[in-house]
């Protein structure tokens, strides 16, 4: 390499020194602009807002609080908060005592998030109010921003230098533990230096925060406005990707500059060509960054084209070295390829082979960055930082480090970088840094996966990750091992599909042949769609096809399950809404998941309001086939041989206790599991979990690997005809209970699986069936039976698609009595915890509204009334009934209804709960559910109506309605006199029973069930 073309690559193209005010800091910037501007707002969020003044001097207290909890100088603080006005003020006060801050997910996994807290040493964590994230030994300081007062003087604590460390992110980790990249103020000063110089020095800049606080590309959106008088928005998310609603904020605020990763901007791209009206919605951005992975040029070219004036920007840089360090303003000479750009002042980037040796233009090399933006490492981890942050060999770039990307790229003849892959198993999906051994080692751990290889797709507009696993035994369900490894993994890092393959493809040598695997992926994700595909049905399918890693499709497939997410959906939703030019949006997605559902949508002559079933489609699922044959009980006898459904629920978990506990007989279990071994785990673990194991009993539980929804209760034939000789009672509690899910959706467990019930009922010897159904099946008139209610259901199905499910299922139960099966119905309520230790269901609505008032710090008053009747109450119930030989409906359901407000008071008195609106509680339950897989307050969220601007009545309407099997009215006279028969004690519904369930959340188990 000549010296003339050498100092070309180091003096001109590697980047420039450029003075910039190195004698304050971020936080300086930003107290001047509080000092000079003290009534200009500084943030937004929804209904709330922060003025300079207010964020300066609120931060002055946090920053107290912190100092008198013990958070000295170089300590790192935790920040597991969401967005919210929170997040910029504990940032702010975190830099006041000179503390660097690391924002976490706090719906992240349990394990996974308490790991990075121990790994930075942190004693003292900021969360929101009603959270509890990471290990209990941490000091918490639940942050309310508009409940903060204001502190004149922040703390008398030395400010941080310019090389102190002033925050850290966690990326993925090929060990399979995640890294924290240290960076220091000079870095962060830089940058935002930069920003201001070449982008915009403006105070009137208002700029839409549109990444998650996770990821460090939300810090020049949430901090950089605040160094030059500026806005930020911080956007309310409904925890589904709504791009229409981004589009809303941008125009509501006037928003000039925000941030798309290139797979969210495509969408935005594809919703602006179908609905140009949207464009003009637009106008107010002046700068539009895109960054976090490869940038699609077309899709670039085409935003410019529908908006000339919005300056659009490639951005490209590692967490590593303070957010983005190179920078390229797209224009029409880009053409086909969009490069990254050139480094930003006072950073350096060369491009090198192994030997760190330049290479020339149009040579491919591994790109190194340098200068002032590096940061320090990767925290408490001097292994991995020397891997990455190697000697500096060129004594003209500044600084004795380079670090070290990972990234290929090379030099075009005009000095700019192109990309041009990566040299180890990274990938970035949606802007998320992933390393794919990260999310093989989650695989590893578990005990069904002998090997498991983790490959992203090719195709860049719909990137995803596909992981291929070989396991230690056939018919290991795909669906298990995705349950199990999302506790184990962040929403960001999870596959879209799991793959089981007989074996790994290998290369000569022996090793996993990645190049097959992908291929392998991309045949997955690239399937043959019609050309012109005219019929409506033909045409979604082709866009399921299209965005999906399936290859066939049957119609009550459900496009979440079938590897769709909130960005997919948004396409799908755009697609369906251009070709059938009628509104469909992410949400319909959502609520309509299946394809015979949307393309109902999309058919039918009105929109639907709902895709539940009709009466006619359940009717015609309630008549018996003709190979159920008439059969002629026997008499009762002890029990001695049960089959029992529903045994790792509540209601199965007690029925199972209190069948071993009162007889002598065998308990026969169907468990949803890949062998016996597994069944028989998932059978104790939800025992210890409702404290109702005992070791004695292991003796006569019989796990049986199965599934309700299959053909056959999923058992071989041999098995079938086996259990069928053997048992002589069957407890049939198992369900799919999805109270958003249409009835088709439970049909093939609820309905197909009872039938499947009664044919083992009726197979070799006659044996009793007691099936435990809801309420919700009936009416409030008179039973054809003329005991009021305690009789076979009449009149129309419920119009939910559980209630119908079940009502089917009596249906058929009924036809089966007609026939001599001995049949007995327990129709339940609200079924709660238990009376003594107050462990309620994981899954009950009820105790859903109880866990978010508690992790909210809230409650709000409403009609709501249910019935109440403990677990083992109704346990007790059935078990009398199939000990004494009962036929016929019951209701175990304790007499009275008690209001939500009167359970909750002894939660209000135990956590301090702050009584809010309904309005307010709701907007406050949004802000903490916003990942669409935050489980438990999501789907408290899905059921809860929203406010209505007009009137109350609508939401007092559905509140009241989300316990619609209220037993008002609903006698349960014969199950009364059994209790009173067999000498039965239900404890009284009161505030001892209240009070145990109060307890049980003080309780370690309650806790970690509070935090899950």
């Amino acid at each position: 390499m000549s010296d003339s073309l050498r100092e070309q690559l180091l003096s001109g193209w590697s980047g420039r020194a450029v003075a910039y005010p190195a004698d304050r800091t971020v936080l300086q910037l930003f107290q001047e602009c509080a000092a000079a501007r003290p009534d200009r707002v500084a943030v937004v969020y929804g209904h709330d807002s922060l003025t300079y003044g207010e964020l300066d001097q609120r931060s002055n207290t946090l920053a107290h609080e912190l100092h008198e909890r013990g958070v000295r100088r170089g300590e790192f603080l935790p920040l597991a908060l969401e967005s919210g006005l929170e997040l910029p003020l504990a940032m702010i006060a975190s830099m006041k005592i000179a503390a660097p801050f690391v924002p976490i997910d706090p719906a992240g996994p349990v394990e996974r998030t308490t790991l990075m807290i121990e790994t930075m040493g942190a004693r003292v964590l900021v969360d929101a109010p009603g959270s509890s994230t990471g290990p209990e030994s941490v000091t918490r300081i639940s942050l309310d921003a508009t409940r903060t007062p204001g502190t004149p003087a922040a703390p008398a604590v030395p400010p941080a230098t310019l090389d102190d460390p002033i925050y850290g992110f966690y990326t993925s980790g090929s060990t399979g533990e995640p890294k924290c990249a240290v960076n220091i103020h000079r870095g962060l000063l830089n940058r935002f230096s930069y920003m201001t110089r070449a982008l915009s020095s403006r105070s009137d800049e208002v700029v839409l925060q549109n990444s998650r606080p996770q990821f460090d590309s939300s810090l020049w959106q949430l901090l950089w406005p605040l160094t030059t008088g500026s806005m930020v928005v911080m956007p309310t998310r409904s925890g589904i990707l709504d791009l229409p609603s981004t589009i809303d904020t941008i125009e509501r605020y006037g928003v000039t500059m925000t941030d798309f990763v290139p797979s969210i901007f495509n969408t935005l791209v594809e919703l602006l060509h179908a609905e140009p009206e949207l464009v003009g919605r637009l106008r107010s951005l002046r700068r539009l960054l895109i960054g976090g992975e490869e940038m699609t040029a077309a899709t670039v070219h085409a935003f410019r084209a529908m908006l000339p004036t919005v300056d659009t920007i490639n951005t490209y840089g590692p967490t590593e070295a303070s957010i983005g360090s190179v920078f390229h303003h797209v224009t029409e000479a880009d053409g086909e390829v969009i490069p990254l750009g050139r480094p930003i002042d006072n950073t350096y980037l060369l491009i090198l082979d192994s030997g760190l040796t330049l290479v020339r233009p149009g040579e491919i090399g591994e790109l190194y960055i340098g200068g002032d933006c590096l940061g320090l490492g990767y925290l408490n981890d001097p292994e991995r930082t020397k891997a990455a942050f190697v000697d500096n060999p060129f004594p003209e770039i500044p600084g004795n480090r380079l670090y070290r990307t990972g990234d290929l790229g090379f030099h075009s003849a005009n000095g700019l970088v192109h990309f041009a892959g990566r040299r180890d198993n990274q990938v970035k999906i949606a802007g998320v840094r992933i390393e794919l051994l990260d999310v093989e080692a989650a695989f590893l751990r578990l005990d069904d996966v002998t090997d498991a290889k983790v490959v992203a797709s090719s195709d860049l507009d719909n990137r995803m990750l596909i992981a291929f696993v070989t396991t230690r035994a056939t018919g290991t369900d795909a669906s298990v091992l995705m349950a199990q490894v999302r506790d184990m993994l962040p929403a960001t890092m999870l596959p879209r599909r799991i793959v089981i393959l007989d074996q790994m493809p290998l290369t000569p040598n022996g090793k996993a042949d990645r190049r097959a695997l992908v291929a392998l992926a991309d045949s997955l994700t690239s399937q043959t769609v019609m050309a012109v595909p005219t019929d409506a049905a033909d045409v979604v399918r082709a866009h399921w096809l299209e965005l999906l890693p399936v290859a066939q499709l049957d119609p009550d497939d459900d496009f979440f399950e079938s590897g769709g997410d909130s960005l997919t959906a948004q396409r799908l939703a755009i697609a369906l809404e251009q070709r059938f030019n009628r509104p469909v949006s992410a949400r319909d997605i959502f609520e309509l998941p299946t394809l015979r559902a949307q393309i109902a949508l999309l058919t039918e002559d009105e929109r639907p309001r709902t895709m539940s079933a009709t009466s006619d489609d359940v009717r015609r699922a309630t008549v018996l086939p003709p190979d159920i044959p008439t059969v002629v009980a026997a008499e009762p006898a002890p029990l001695a041989d049960v089959f029992l459904t529903g045994a790792t629920g509540f209601v199965g978990a007690q029925l199972l206790y209190d069948l071993l506990d009162q007889t002598s007989a065998t308990a026969y279990c169907l468990v949803r599991a890949s062998d016996e071994r597994s069944a028989h785990d998932r059978i104790v673990d939800n025992l210890l979990h409702y404290r109702l194991w005992r070791p004695e009993l292991s003796g006569r539980i019989r796990a049986v690997p199965g599934d309700l929804g299959r053909p056959g209760l999923g058992l071989g034939l041999g098995v079938f005809d086996e259990l069928a000789a053997t048992i002589d009672t069957i407890l049939h509690c198992g369900a799919m209970i999805n109270l958003r899910r249409d009835y088709r959706a439970h049909a093939a467990t609820n309905v197909s699986g009872t039938l499947d019930i009664i044919r083992l009922a009726t197979v070799n010897r006659t044996k009793s069936v007691h099936f435990i159904s809801t309420l919700g099946v009936i009416d409030s008139g008179p039973s054809e039976l003329g005991d009021p209610l305690e009789g076979a259901a009449t009149g129309n199905p419920p119009t939910d698609g559980y209630g119908q499910s079940k009502w089917a299922a009596e249906r058929l139960l009924d036809e089966a009595a007609a026939r001599g099966l001995p049949v007995t119905v327990h129709r339940v309520g609200e079924v709660m915890p238990h009376s003594w230790h107050g462990v309620p269901s994981r899954r009950g609505l009820a105790d859903l509204i109880v866990k978010a008032c508690v992790n909210l710090r809230a409650w709000f008053r409403s009609p709501i009334v249910m019935d109440y009747t403990q677990v083992e109450c109704i346990s007790s119930a059935v078990i009398a009934a199939a000990v004494t030989g009962r036929v016929g409906y019951f209701h175990p359901v304790q007499y009275g209804l008690v209001s939500l407000d009167d359970l909750l008071a002894g939660f209000v008195e135990e956590y301090q709960l702050v009584e809010l609106p309904y309005e307010q509680f709701r907007q406050r339950l949004v802000r903490a559910a916003e990942q669409p897989d935050q489980g438990d307050l999501a789907r408290l969220l899905a059921l809860l109506p929203a406010p209505d601007n007009d009137t109350d009545v609508a939401v007092k309407d559905g509140l009241s309605s989300l316990f619609s099997d209220a037993a008002a009215g609903r006698t349960g006279r014969r199950a009364a006199q059994l209790v009173r028969s067999e000498g039965l004690t239900w404890q009284p519904v009161g505030p001892d029973v209240f009070n145990r369930y109060v307890a049980y959340y003080r309780s370690a188990a309650g806790l970690a069930a509070l935090k899950s």
